[in-house]
This record gives structure tokens, sequence and C-alpha cells, in this order.
């Protein structure tokens, strides 16, 4: 990998990294208010900004492993019903 490409790449991988905690937040206010459907979907994009970053961070890494983050991380918000 061209090191400019790898330069792209963690470049979209950290900005979505920074996406993901704004949206997070966003969910956290919306809980506060009593309204659940916006927290959700605050939550999944949240989900998905963190998915994004993974897939990113996949390409960089020599041995292509990847783990199963969304589905922690949706066990994680499985309390908020």
């Amino acid at each position: 990998m061209a090191m400019t490409k790898m330069a792209q790449t963690c470049e979209k991988a950290a900005h979505q990294h920074d996406r993901a905690p704004a949206h997070y937040r966003q969910s956290a206010r919306h809980l506060a208010n009593g309204d659940h459907a916006a927290a959700a979907k605050e939550r999944d994009l949240a989900l998905d900004h963190s998915e994004k970053a993974r897939i990113d961070e996949l390409g960089l890494r020599p041995d292509g492993v990847a783990s199963d983050g969304r589905a922690r991380a949706e066990a994680a918000w499985h309390f908020m019903g």
C-alpha cells in the first residue's frame, strides 16, 4: 500500500472515529429527554460510523483479521431497549 493511500485511509478512519462519539452524545441527550426513537437513530448512526472506521482499518492490517465489533456494540446498547 502506498504511503499516501495509507495516510488517506488513516484519515478516513480517524474521521469516522470522531463522528461516532458525537452521535453517542446526541443519543444520550435524546434519552435524557425521553425521546427513545431519536436516541436509537443516533445510536445507529454512531454504530455505522464505528463500522466504517473498522472497515477502513481492515485495509491497514497486514493479516486482514476482523473482529465482530458491531455485534459487541449492539449488545452493549441492548439495555436501552
